[in-house]
């Protein structure tokens, strides 16, 4: 059990690096990373960022060897459902809490590590799941 928390917040961690190192504006040092990071502040460019964060942690986990075959599947959905959740996300935001200002700014900061952290826990989910259920073919 503790090696599934320490995958999820290691996991998490990385996407949230890899978030901030990608969303880019105008305060930061380092440059932009050319198709990757924001081209500007639509809901669509920030889908397409969760989208490259979670790609660029895929292939960063593959590289050193610590992405295994049982995830692929389950990192897969995550790469589709969560850019596609944001913009419901956002209108939930705008639309149904009725947000303004500072605190719809508050609420989009959120999602920073929350995002992750859920799409990461929903992960490891999945694959205990496929493992529990191969460990019963057995």
């Amino acid at each position: 059990m503790w090696k599934r928390v320490g995958r999820v917040m290691l996991t998490t961690l990385a996407n949230m690096l890899v978030m901030i190192m990608l969303h880019g504006n105008s305060r930061q040092w380092w440059p932009k990373i050319p198709f990757l990071s924001l081209r500007n502040e639509s809901i669509a460019e920030h889908s397409r960022l969760l989208f490259n964060m979670q790609a660029v942690v895929t292939v960063g986990e593959a590289a050193l060897g610590k992405f295994s075959p049982a995830r692929r599947r389950p990192r897969l959905l995550m790469l589709l459902a969560l850019p596609a959740l944001l913009p419901l996300l956002i209108l939930f935001g705008r639309h149904v809490l009725r947000l303004e200002e500072k605190k719809l700014e508050i609420y989009y900061l959120s999602m920073v590590p929350t995002l992750p952290l859920a799409a990461a826990i929903v992960e490891e989910v999945l694959v205990a799941r496929k493992e529990d259920a191969g460990m019963t073919r057995l």
